[in-house]
Formats: structure tokens, C-alpha cells, sequence
């Protein structure tokens, strides 16, 4: 293959794939506006009958972090000096940090009650998954290939919106 072969089909699947992430993106809005609307956080993903995967809507667990990481780790070193080294252990850091309860927006040390103003809480998004059965993908990509259905018809309209249509 050529340069120019290489180029054009360079700049066809940056196209394609512009567009298939602003489809992408566009389908999961819409999926999450209808999941909630519904009142589910699921569906099942059906190609000709047969379940291909699971699109779910994730919640991600509120998980804390360090603020102030010398507060954090003089607060260690007066409860579990031997945990210190130069900083706190990445094994016992995690281990604490999984284990801190929110209270009112305050972070505490559930074994003593004690309010941990150095550590915050971490509340990612939810964001959606597609999860594929066994075999899912490969039933995708034959229908693909067999045409019974096409990119085209899944990312029109972000292709129309590509070339400003």
C-alpha cells in the first residue's frame, strides 16, 4: 500500500472514529436519561434474539483521599509508628482509606470516632459499561460483516455533524 493509500484510509478511519466517539458518547447520555427514566440501571444488549451484553449504568463507591499528606502522616505516626517509613505503606494507606465512613461530609476513623480534616472525599461520576456475553462480540462483528447492520446506521448523524451538515 501506498503513501497515499495509507493517508486516505488514515484520514477515513480518523473520521469514523471521530464520529463513533461522539456517537458513543451521545448513546450513553441517551441510555443513561432512559435508564433513569425507567427507574433500572441495565438493559440487555439483543442481536437476533440473543443476548450479546449488558449495558449498565455504574455507580462508582465514594472513596477517600489525602488532602494534606503530612497531616496524614502525623496522625499515622502517633497511632502506628511502625507503619512508617518515609511515608505511609501503599498497602496500609489503601487499607485506611477503605475504611473511613463519611459523616456530613467529614471524614472519620470509625474505630475511634476521630475526624480526619486531612482527608477528603473522592466522588467520581457514574459512567456507563458494555459488557459483552460470551460470544457477543463475535456475533457483532459477523452481523457486521454479514451487513444486517452497518456503522452508517448507528453513527449518521454524527458523520452529518463531522462535515458540519
Amino acid at each position: 500500500m501506498g503513501l497515499r493509500e495509507l493517508a486516505f484510509q488514515l484520514s477515513a478511519i480518523t473520521l469514523i472514529a471521530d464520529a463513533a466517539k461522539e456517537a458513543k458518547d451521545r448513546l450513553r447520555r441517551e441510555f443513561a436519561a432512559a435508564l433513569e427514566e425507567v427507574g433500572a440501571d441495565a438493559a440487555k444488549a439483543v442481536l437476533a434474539g440473543a443476548e450479546i451484553a449488558k449495558v449498565s449504568l455504574v455507580q462508582p463507591k465514594c472513596s477517600a483521599e489525602v488532602i494534606h499528606e503530612q497531616a496524614f502522616i502525623e496522625w499515622v505516626r502517633s497511632n502506628w509508628e511502625y507503619e512508617i517509613v518515609e511515608s505511609v505503606r501503599d498497602s496500609f494507606r489503601k487499607h485506611l482509606l477503605e475504611s473511613i465512613q463519611f459523616v456530613d461530609g467529614k471524614a472519620l476513623y470509625p474505630r475511634t470516632g476521630e475526624v480526619l480534616d486531612f482527608i477528603a472525599s473522592n466522588q467520581r461520576d457514574p459512567y456507563i459499561s458494555t459488557r459483552f456475553k460470551d460470544g457477543g462480540r463475535a456475533a457483532l462483528v459477523e452481523a457486521l460483516r454479514a451487513g444486517s447492520i452497518t456503522p452508517t446506521e448507528v453513527i449518521s448523524e454524527e458523520l452529518l455533524m463531522a462535515v458540519g451538515q
